[in-house]
């Protein structure tokens, strides 16, 4: 933020009208003798940059405060929308005022057409982008007992001008609003700026702006709780808006089902940053807000949210992946053993040979699934936050590959025995395709909501080295003395292996027809 126009009244210098501003501001400056530009500061960022954007005027707030009396200074608050000084001049007290024009020119001297014209003024420079704060005086007859909270009036202020600042949008920041907007996510500005300013930056990057996405907090407070939920889905703005605004309208979202995530800097931001579900300080902000905030945002930036974002939904996919390629498998060996026992046949799989698959042949692909980047990303999402981790369609997946291969291998176990091939060849055969169907499954699973061909196949190398350790433990259990003797094995004709890899096959497609079917049945419930 940098200081952009200073427009004093007629009759006040620009040099007076910075230098009043300045007795109002209440930062630190940790190394003073170090050029402005260079300066490390803490304080509001609006009296931060006031300060040094003064110094590059060679106008410097100590200079000014040393040449000024105060006497008493009321900190900037949401409430009031301003801060205030107390000064000594002469025979009396001089109150300087600092913040929302718009509050001051209400309670000023100035002629009704005069206040018509500020405003407009005001309006004009707050749609173009710039922040407006305005500064204004008081002559009180001395009074040595003077306090802020009782002898505080606003009437007959004599307003001096106003200043402007300019917070320039960082580059990037539309295309990461974009991003996040895409991925489900609303994008809301709540700010004590005024209107005018709200609405330009919120223009700038990138939201849709139109009349009933506005809200101002004096309409707001006119708004029942009931009022207040049915225009929740179409804000985008929230001007003027004190801490108790702020904290009302986290609430109405989470009363309707939303998940909320509040950024903010202040001590006014920390009851609404506590109050959402994830709360969010800027690594800049005050300590108050970030001891109650979840999260820290080091560099202030809202790229850095949206790649928070990105990573944190990566992780739910890959743990909802894992799952599903686990428990399908799972659900496989209940079904196949399940239907042996009810028919009477003999078992298709003994205990080894369940435990050889699921300990090692399956072991390295699901590990690999940790490091599954760029599938997913934002643009899939669970539909509710109800559900929890098992939403429709992981039990649909789940059930369907389990039941789906299963069945096949159920039906050809049963149909081979019936055809006459001898019995250790036939289990052999059900072991091997048990053991590498989930091998060839796991490229399927790699985006439980995209198509295998809207992806690279083979882009996660971890991946790709899992499936061939398994391929290749697979082919030891078959092909090696001890693992034959050990695991009840024989070795499989070269035919017998083409139809191994073939059920490896039909199961993706049989995936991939499961999540075509899920696919259609989300768009027909989105649609009705």
């Amino acid at each position: 933020m940098e200081l952009s126009k200073v427009l004093p009244i007629e009759g006040v210098e620009e040099k007076n009208l910075l230098e009043l501003a300045l007795i109002n501001t209440n930062i630190l400056i940790e190394n003073p003798n170090d050029p402005p530009a260079e300066w490390r500061t803490s304080g509001r960022i609006l009296e931060t940059a006031l300060v040094r954007s003064a110094a590059l005027r060679d106008i410097f707030v100590e200079d000014v405060k040393k040449r000024t009396s105060i006497l008493n200074s009321l900190p900037f608050n949401a409430a009031n929308k301003f801060s205030a000084s107390l000064i000594h001049d002469g025979e009396k007290h001089l109150l300087l005022f600092f913040g929302a024009p718009d509050v001051f020119i209400g309670h000023s001297t100035l002629s009704p057409t005069e206040q018509d014209a500020a405003l407009k003024e005001i309006g004009s420079l707050a749609e173009s982008g710039e922040l407006v704060v305005g500064v204004a005086i008081k002559e009180i007859e001395k009074k040595e007992d003077f306090t802020f909270s009782k002898d505080l009036e606003l009437a007959n202020l004599v307003f001096q001008g106003l200043i402007t600042m300019r917070d320039p949008v960082r580059p990037n920041v539309k295309q990461a609003v974009r991003k996040v907007q895409e991925s489900g996510i609303r994008v809301i500005v709540m700010t004590g700026d005024h209107r005018g300013t709200a609405e330009a930056v919120a223009k700038e990057v990138g939201l849709e702006i139109e009349k009933e996405s506005v809200l101002d907090s004096s309409e707001l407070r006119l708004l029942s709780d009931a009022d207040l939920k049915k225009r929740l889905p179409s804000l985008r703005v929230i001007s003027r808006v004190s801490p108790l605004d702020k904290t009302r309208i986290v609430k109405a979202f989470q009363e309707t089902g939303e998940v909320v995530a509040m950024t903010g800097d202040g001590v006014n931001d920390a009851p609404s940053i506590k109050q959402a579900d994830i709360g969010i300080a800027m690594g800049s902000g005050t300590e108050v807000a970030r001891d109650v905030a979840d999260l820290v945002l080091l560099d202030d930036n809202f790229e850095t949210i949206a790649a928070a974002v990105e990573e944190g939904r990566q992780i739910m996919h890959n743990i909802r992946k894992v799952i599903v390629y686990l428990l399908s498998d799972t659900a496989d060996e209940l079904f196949l053993i399940g239907g042996a026992l009810i028919t009477g046949l003999a078992l298709p799989l003994n205990a080894l040979q369940i435990l050889y698959v699921n300990f090692f042949s399956d072991s390295f692909p699901a590990v690999a699934f940790a490091f599954e980047k760029d599938i997913d990303g934002l643009t899939y999402r669970p539909q509710s936050t109800k559900t929890g981790l098992f939403d429709p369609m992981m039990r649909f997946l789940i059930l369907f590959i389990g039941l789906s291969t299963s069945a096949l291998l159920f039906v050809l176990y049963w149909l081979l025995l019936r055809a006459g091939f001898p019995e250790d060849l036939v289990k052999t055969f059900i072991f091997a395709s048990f053991g590498s169907y989930t091998l060839f499954l796991a490229f399927s699973l790699r985006s439980l909501d995209k198509n295998i061909f809207k992806y690279p196949v083979f882009s996660n190398r971890y991946l790709v080295g899992g499936v061939g350790i398994g391929l290749v433990l697979m082919v030891t259990a078959i092909y090696t003395p001890f693992m034959q003797s050990l695991l009840k094995t024989t070795p499989l004709p070269f035919y017998w292996l083409l139809g191994v890899v073939l059920i490896g096959l039909v199961n993706i497609l049989v995936v991939e027809f499961g999540k075509w079917i899920f696919r259609g049945k989300r768009l027909v419930e989105r649609v009705s």
